[in-house]
Formats: C-alpha cells, sequence, structure tokens
C-alpha cells in the first residue's frame, strides 16, 4: 500500500513540475511576443528572411496598418501574465486559447511553414494541456445543469 502512495506522490509530483514548465513556456512565448507587437513595427525583410513572405506578410502588415495588432499585442502580453502566478493561470490559459488556435490557423491557411506550424501546434497543445488537467471545475463552470431551457 505505502509503495502506491509513494507512486502517486511521485507522479503527482512529476505532473505538478510539468504544469509549471507549460505555464512558463507560454509565458516565455507569449509576453515577449505581446510586448514587442505593442511596441515595435515590424521589418517586412525579418519575415521574408523566415518565409514568411506573401499572404501572411499582407495580413501582418494590415493588422499593423489598422492597428488592431496592439489587440492582438495586448491579448498576448496580459494572457502571458496571466499564466504566471497560480491563482490566474487557468483564466489566462482560457484567454489564450482563441489565440493560439489562431495563430497556428494563420500558418495552416497563409503561411503554411512548416516550423512555424510545428510550434505553435506545440503552443496550442501546452494550452489545452492546462485545461484539461481542469476539466472538471471547467465542467462545472460553463455547463452547469439547468432545470429549464429558458
Amino acid at each position: 500500500m505505502e509503495i502506491i502512495q509513494s507512486k502517486t506522490q511521485h507522479m503527482n509530483k512529476v505532473w505538478l513540475v510539468i504544469t509549471y514548465l507549460s505555464r512558463l513556456f507560454l509565458a516565455w512565448v507569449y509576453i515577449p511576443h505581446g510586448r514587442e507587437k505593442l511596441t515595435k513595427k515590424i521589418d517586412p525583410q525579418e519575415y521574408i528572411d523566415f518565409g514568411l513572405a506573401g499572404d501572411f506578410l499582407d495580413f501582418y502588415l494590415i493588422w499593423e496598418r489598422t492597428g488592431f495588432i496592439w489587440v492582438i499585442g495586448l491579448g498576448q502580453l496580459i494572457g502571458g501574465l496571466l499564466l504566471i502566478p497560480k491563482r490566474t493561470y487557468l483564466f489566462g490559459s482560457i484567454w489564450l486559447l482563441p489565440i493560439s488556435i489562431g495563430m497556428l490557423f494563420c500558418h495552416v491557411f497563409l503561411s503554411h511553414a512548416m516550423d512555424f506550424l510545428i510550434f505553435d501546434s506545440l503552443v496550442l497543445l501546452f494550452n489545452l494541456y492546462l485545461l484539461f488537467i481542469n476539466y472538471l471545475p471547467l465542467k462545472s463552470l460553463f455547463f452547469k445543469k439547468e432545470k429549464t431551457w429558458i
């Protein structure tokens, strides 16, 4: 019985470390990228050098020209910062889910750059992991049983 408890405690610690690393990785991704969008104009040549010319670069330049880049940058910065404290990381992972999906699908449909597809897929997987480990609280929060339809 003690061996089973010991293994369970060990596995709980492993999952806790994975959770902390996931949060830190996502914060490491989102905070600098969000700050960059708020403070710098892009250099199109850098995007061309990364193989992100064409539709993706045009799409990004439209965001910058219209000022919508501020919305994306602020969303990334706030979401990344929310991932750091234990009390807010779940909200941060919910906040960043649409951004993670959007990042991935920008590369699926616009750039087709395999390295960015792989990286953004990993970002989305880490984000989904943080949501999955909180499945029961999220289920009870978002899918409460109601007595009537109205």
